[in-house]
C-alpha cells in the first residue's frame, strides 16, 4: 500500500444549536465532532493514469473495494482496488461504431454481476468490463413531443439509470425542463412516466447566462446552482443548492414526496433575486458573487456504518480580482433514515471542498490529483 502526506488533523469544532421537536429538544451529534485526515495515493506500478479530467464518471462496486472510471485520450475503464490501493487493470474501450457510446463518456454504474451501464453524449448501453456491449439502449420513449423524441441531450443528459429497477430516471434538458418534471422511462415498454417536482423551480431561477455579442461572434458564459438526482440508500433522491428540502421516489406507491428538512443554524432555502439573461457583465459578476455566497446544498451520500446520510454544504467567496483563488466556508449535516435532522456543523478548519467522494467503511474518500497521480483525501469523522 502506498501513503502519502498523512496529516493528523484533531479538530474540535463549533457547537451548534439543536432541532426542536414537538416535545424535546434533539441533540445535536456533530456538537463535538472530532475528525482526521489522511492523504492516501493509489499505485499505479509501471503504468500511467491520465487524470486530465479527473475522476469524472465514476462508481464503486457493491462491497465497495473497487473503483472504475474512465481515463480519456486513449478511451480506458480503469479499475482500482480501493483496500490494497493499487491498480487492478485497464481496459480500453471503442469510440467508434456499434460497441461504442462515443469518445467521452457522462455516466457510468457497476451492475450486480460485473456488468456496466455506460452513458456518453450520444448513446448509452450495456458493456462488459472489457468494451464489449451486451444491451444498446439508446431509445426514446413513446409519446414524446417530436422536438425531443431524437435529442438524446435533452431527454437523458441530467439523466441515471439503476440496476435494480431496470428503470431511466432523468429530468429533461430545454424547454420541457419549464415544467420541472422527473421522468421515469422503461427500456422494455418502451413507455414512461412523468412526476411534478415543482421545487426544482428554484434551481432555474437562479442561474444566469452572459450573452456578448462581437465582430468575432457571440460567446454565452453561466453559472447557477447545482440539480443533484442520486440512487441512495436504495432509493431516488432528488435535491437541489438551493434548498434544503429533497424529492423521493416511492415506485410502489408511485409517487413523489418532498420532505421538507428544517436546520437550526443556517438558511434552509435561497432568498435572492437574479438576472437570469443578461449582456451586462458588471451585474452578470455581481449575481455570480451573490450565487456562489449562499449557502450551496450538496448530495446526500448514505453511511452505511453508521446507517445515515451526510451531506456538505459550502459557501464560495471569489476574490477581488479574477486571478484571486476563492475561498470557502464548508458545513456538515447529519440526517437518520426518514431525513430528520441529526446534527449539522461548520468545518471551520477545512478549507477545500470535496469532490468525487464517497464513503467507505464509514469513512469519507474526496479525489485529490497527488503529482499526477490518483489520491485520495480520506476522512475519518468521529461523533
Amino acid at each position: 500500500m502506498k501513503k502519502l502526506l498523512t496529516i493528523s488533523l484533531l479538530a474540535l469544532l463549533a457547537a451548534c444549536g439543536g432541532k426542536e421537536s414537538d416535545s424535546t429538544e434533539q441533540k445535536n451529534i456533530l456538537e463535538n465532532l472530532t475528525y482526521t485526515v489522511d492523504t492516501v495515493v493509489v499505485d499505479a506500478g509501471e503504468d500511467f493514469i491520465n487524470l486530465g479530467f479527473g475522476l469524472g464518471s465514476f462508481d464503486l462496486t457493491s462491497d465497495k473495494s473497487q473503483l472504475l472510471f474512465f481515463q480519456s485520450k486513449p478511451l480506458m475503464l480503469v479499475t482500482a482496488d480501493l483496500d490494497e490501493l493499487k491498480i487492478l487493470s485497464k481496459a480500453e474501450f471503442e469510440t467508434e461504431g456499434p460497441n461504442s457510446v462515443g469518445a467521452y463518456t457522462r455516466g457510468l454504474k457497476v451492475g450486480p454481476s460485473g456488468e456496466i451501464f455506460i452513458k456518453g453524449y450520444n448513446g448509452q448501453g450495456i458493456f462488459t468490463p472489457d468494451g464489449a456491449m451486451t444491451e444498446n439502449l439508446r431509445f426514446f420513449p413513446e409519446g414524446l413531443d417530436p422536438d425531443y423524441a431524437n435529442d438524446f441531450i435533452k431527454v437523458y443528459g441530467g439523466g441515471i439509470y439503476d440496476f435494480g429497477s431496470n428503470k431511466f430516471y432523468t429530468q429533461p434538458y430545454g424547454e420541457i425542463e419549464k415544467l420541472n418534471e422527473l421522468w421515469v422511462i422503461d427500456p422494455v415498454s418502451k413507455s414512461f412516466k412523468s412526476y411534478p417536482i415543482p421545487k426544482m423551480k428554484s434551481v432555474r431561477d437562479s442561474e444566469i447566462t452572459l450573452t456578448q455579442k462581437s465582430d468575432q461572434g457571440t460567446t454565452m458564459n453561466y453559472f447557477g446552482p447545482s440539480a443533484y438526482m442520486d440512487m441512495e440508500n436504495g432509493q431516488l433522491l432528488i435535491s437541489a443548492g438551493t434548498m434544503s428540502g429533497v424529492y423521493t421516489l416511492d415506485l410502489e406507491a408511485d409517487s413523489v414526496k418532498f420532505i421538507d428538512i428544517t436546520h437550526q443554524t443556517v438558511p434552509n432555502e435561497w432568498n435572492i433575486t437574479v438576472m437570469n439573461e443578461s449582456s451586462n457583465e458588471a451585474g452578470f459578476m455581481e449575481d455570480r458573487r451573490k450565487i456562489a455566497e449562499q449557502l450551496n446544498f450538496m448530495d446526500f451520500k448514505w453511511d452505511e456504518t453508521r446507517q445515515m446520510y451526510l451531506r456538505f454544504g459550502k459557501k464560495t467567496f471569489f476574490g477581488e480580482n479574477r486571478a484571486d483563488p476563492p475561498t470557502y466556508e464548508l458545513y456538515l449535516f447529519a440526517y437518520d433514515k426518514d431525513f430528520n435532522v441529526l446534527g449539522e456543523t461548520k468545518l471551520e478548519s477545512i478549507k477545500t471542498i470535496p469532490i468525487s467522494y464517497f464513503f467507505k467503511d464509514g469513512k469519507l474518500y474526496s479525489y485529490v490529483n497527488v503529482d499526477d497521480e490518483l489520491g485520495f483525501v480520506v476522512f475519518t469523522f468521529d461523533f
